[in-house]
């Protein structure tokens, strides 16, 4: 047998036997019989996350799939993500057909959890119900019906929840979620044409038609609270949080809780450490609807709003760090085929020794440029990731100032605290939604600033206010004192001396408001307006009401920095016009 019979065989072995490897099995595992059937949630978990450790790809995808499952079912959707990556990778790689639904299902589940655009999640939501077969694809639809509604596209619900729902009570489902969405796309359908009848400019009870229009809008809007209070009275017997939050959140949205079912929900929120359905219950709620006074009922909204934030913030710094690990995976994954790829072609194209050196000159250049494409990648998620991270400063210097408090056992300076923080909060919300605000008001704002800061770390600046013959109607801009007050702390408060100092004062000149913001702070070149965020931001709000004002002239922003004293002087009219 010559040299090139020999080669040919050699060839032909070693393809035969990557094809035979590539024929794996893809099947359920056995060991996932054995693991539904363990009574113990605790120890299914344990076997599942050894199942999801397995060397094998397949047994690994399955676990991994499964676990992830289990924490979007008791709404850890921050660990599901993990999970999730895992999987996506091994089905994707290895092109697993019977665990894509799931994994598209499970994507487009956590992804509307975590608050991404509808548009993303109903992508991921139409894929799943295009592979998926049997109960499953029930479900997916149910899952892709409620995700329209967010979208507002009602009609398209009720169809397929009109569908659904006696699919699912004849098979034993629970249908209390179908039944709330439902609900609601009939409750919003007929609110929406109802506002539409009352909105044409003229209204003619003679028309044909217009009793029966009026009539069935009614009916639809009744027919949503009906079914709404049809789901929240099956909700005692439902085990999954993640489908009584849900229920809840509907019958919020459309008003059909009553006094007692608010309650209840506050308390099913509060004990699941589900802060988002918390905060929309008493921001929506009157304190007496709770038995709370108004006072413990601001505070408790401020608390809960402070969890909300740093829940969301958490989330945002998941999916950050999710697709940043993605990422990396994927050059890992790259580097891997690429090499494969190498050593197949050298088993499998010996006698070809020069095609080969040129594959492995292309898929070099190939592997380079696309590794600096990556890594563009990477560092523009880690620059995402940090600028997530610094825009609520102020909010966790805030609670790391709390917790100093407590960790040193200073328990009434730490409710002292929270309630100024309170205070500060509120009053930052109110002032966000006003173009304009009294001049007292916003004195007493800052004051309110100061008042956290002097219990903080800058006790030792002394902060002085002048607000002597000040009418109580002059107003200016809202917010506008706050960057300029902080912008003080920043330099004169961190300064060296003792003897720091802040002085806010006001006055009037003729049709004028001079309001001054001096420190003790050093000045140097980083002060100069236009180099900083806080005096850029108060620069252009200046310029913006300039330009929009009659009395122009009036308006002007000039500053002076010096080595022992810095001074920003802000001029506007008296009266905004």
């Amino acid at each position: 047998m010559s040299w090139a019979s020999h080669l040919r065989n050699l060839a032909l072995c070693s393809l035969t036997l990557l094809l035979f490897a590539c024929q794996e099995t893809q099947e359920r595992p056995a060991e996932l019989v054995t693991i539904e059937l363990t009574d113990n949630f605790n120890e299914r978990r344990k076997l599942l996350k050894k199942l999801s450790e397995s060397t094998n790809e397949n047994k690994a995808a399955w676990g991994s799939i499964y676990l992830c499952q289990y924490d979007v079912a008791e709404y850890q959707f921050v660990s599901a993500l993990d999970h999730l990556s895992n999987a996506e990778d091994l089905i994707i790689q290895r092109n697993i057909e019977v665990l894509k639904p799931k994994l598209y299902y499970l994507k487009a589940h956590i992804y509307w959890n975590l608050g991404l655009d509808i548009t993303t999640v109903t992508d991921f939501s139409l894929k799943a119900i295009g592979l998926a077969t049997g109960t499953s694809k029930r479900t997916y639809e149910g899952n892709y019906a409620t995700y329209l509604l967010d979208a507002g596209e009602y009609e398209q619900v009720i169809e397929i929840e009109e569908r659904l729902l006696g699919e699912f009570e004849a098979e034993g489902f629970n249908t209390s979620e179908a039944k709330a969405v439902l609900g609601a796309a009939y409750y919003y359908l007929g609110l929406q044409d109802i506002e539409r009848d009352n909105s044409m400019e003229v209204q003619d009870p003679l028309r044909p038609g217009f009793i029966d229009d009026i009539e069935h809008n009614t009916r639809y809007v009744n027919r949503g609270l009906s079914l709404m209070k049809q789901s929240l009275a099956t909700l005692e017997g439902v085990p999954n949080v993640v489908d009584k939050q849900h229920v809840y959140e509907r019958a919020l949205d459309i008003g059909a809780l009553s006094d007692e079912e608010i309650r209840t929900c506050l308390e099913f929120a509060e004990a699941n450490k589900l802060w988002s359905l918390a905060y929309k219950v008493r921001n929506s709620t009157e304190a007496e609807v709770l038995n709370e006074s108004t006072e413990v009922a601001s505070q408790r909204l401020t608390k809960v709003l402070i969890k909300n934030l740093e829940e969301k913030e958490a989330f945002k710094q998941e999916i950050l760090g999710y697709e940043f690990e993605r990422s990396k995976r994927e050059t890992e994954a790259q580097r891997s085929r690429e090499a494969s790829a190498q050593i197949t072609f050298t088993v499998a194209l010996f006698a070809a020794l020069l095609i080969l050196l040129i594959s492995v000159i292309f898929y070099r250049t190939q592997n380079l440029a696309n590794q600096a494409k990556i890594e563009k990648q990477d560092s523009n998620i880690l620059l995402a990731n940090y600028k997530n991270r610094i825009r609520p400063h102020f909010l966790f210097n805030q609670l790391n100032n709390v917790n100093g408090f407590i960790s040193q056992e200073k328990w009434e300076e730490a409710q002292e605290y929270i309630g100024l923080l309170s205070v500060h909060l509120r009053s930052s919300l109110e002032n966000s939604e006003v173009e304009s605000t009294k001049v007292r008001s916003e004195f007493k704002r800052i004051e309110n600033y100061v008042a956290l800061q002097q219990k903080s770390s800058f006790a030792h600046v002394k902060f002085e206010v002048e607000l002597d013959h000040i009418s109580g109607e002059i107003k200016i801009p809202g917010g506008l004192l706050q960057p300029l007050v902080e912008n003080s702390y920043k330099y004169a408060g961190n300064a060296s001396e003792h003897n720091s100092w802040i002085k806010l004062t006001a006055r009037t000149k003729g049709d004028a408001l001079i309001i001054m913001v001096e420190d003790s702070g050093y000045g140097f070149l980083e002060r100069v307006p236009g180099t900083g965020s806080g005096l850029a931001l108060v620069q252009e709000r200046i310029e913006f009401n300039r330009a929009k004002s009659s009395r122009s002239e009036l308006w002007r922003f000039e500053t002076d920095f010096g080595k022992r004293k810095s001074t920003v002087k802000l001029t506007m009219p008296s009266r905004l016009v």
